[in-house]
């Protein structure tokens, strides 16, 4: 099982303590925790106990940067999993919670800004916020819609590529500037939010309704734009664009979601049986999975497509949900 074997080569490879509870670690750990219920493998449970029990002594850190909240998102799998360590789970649970629902940047409109010194709109925010806060606002029963449903609208609204189905990386708070192109892996974070959020809504309830709009619209033109060998480009309609690997991996995790769902119907199915083996190619003898963009700033349509490719934490927690969506 390809699920299994790259969560054991990421634990043998990575020590435990030396993965922080930042954005990429954290989504990382997200996806070796959703393997473990699949495969359930000691080995990597115990590498999971081991980060967890480390940070949860040192205190997890929670700040103005919305990389900061990402331990929220292995919740509540994590309390079930490790229900020793509940009462310290719980606590940085409200922490994290209270720290976005009252304490996060926002400007005027009330959008949640990126970090203190880059207090920008980004893609990215969207799914380190509403992902998060819907996480925790449903294990800790607090009330979560209504602010989850502001911020997608909100970033969605303000980044949108023009008259592009797309989304850009950034746009600047103060004066408005802009990042360049439809990002594939900024329109990855869209697709991961709603795909994320959909199974914590009152089905056909109007938020349900609006985020499975939205999920859909994007589904419908993503489609067009898979390559030949079933990825898709770092700048999503850029012909000269490398196919990268992340951005690939939250699509098929999107669609198979979707199916699981019956969001999306069969016509999908070509597209995520065209993604698998694309996807497959891009694991290693040593089980890395390789093709990742490196981390990125908002920039030019020419720097988005020079940046190199590798190994890196999002991809492979990335590739590691949509394993085991397809597995359920």
């Amino acid at each position: 099982m390809l699920l299994k074997a790259i969560s054991l080569s990421w634990c043998r490879r990575h020590r435990a303590e030396s993965q922080s509870t930042d954005w990429g670690q954290s989504l990382a750990m997200y996806g070796l925790l959703n393997g473990l219920k699949l495969h359930n493998n000691p080995d990597v449970r115990t590498y999971l106990r081991t980060w967890t029990h480390f940070h949860l002594s040192e205190q997890v850190p929670v700040n103005y940067f919305c990389g900061s909240w990402s331990f929220g998102l292995l919740y509540p799998d994590i309390v079930k999993e490790f229900p020793e360590v509940k009462l310290q789970l719980d606590e940085t649970a409200h922490r994290i919670y209270d720290f976005i629902m009252h304490k996060a940047i926002r400007n005027g409109d009330g959008t949640i800004l990126h970090n203190v010194d880059l207090p920008n709109i980004y893609i990215d925010t969207v799914y380190f916020s509403a992902v998060v806060l819907a996480k925790l606002g449903t294990y800790l029963n607090l009330p979560w819609e209504e602010e989850v449903l502001k911020q997608i609208k909100l970033h969605l609204n303000i980044l949108k590529d023009g008259d592009k189905p797309f989304y850009i990386h950034c746009q600047e708070n103060a004066n408005g500037s802009r990042s360049e192109g439809s990002w594939a892996r900024g329109n990855g974070w869209v697709m991961m939010t709603c795909a994320e959020i959909m199974p914590l809504l009152k089905k056909n309830s109007p938020a349900y309704n609006e985020v499975v709009t939205i999920f859909r619209n994007l589904a419908k033109n993503l489609v067009s734009l898979q390559t030949k060998s079933g990825l898709w480009r770092t700048i999503l309609d850029d012909r000269t664009s490398y196919e990268e690997s992340s951005a690939s991996a939250m699509y098929l995790f999107g669609f198979q979601r979707g199916r699981n769902m019956k969001v999306l119907g069969p016509e999908c199915d070509a597209v995520i049986r065209k993604a698998i083996p694309g996807l497959s190619k891009m694991v290693d003898k040593e089980f890395k999975f390789n093709g990742v963009s490196e981390g990125t700033w908002p920039g030019t349509i020419e720097y988005y497509k020079s940046l190199a490719q590798g190994e890196w934490w999002w991809g492979t927690g990335a590739y590691l949900l949509a394993l085991a969506e397809m597995t359920r």
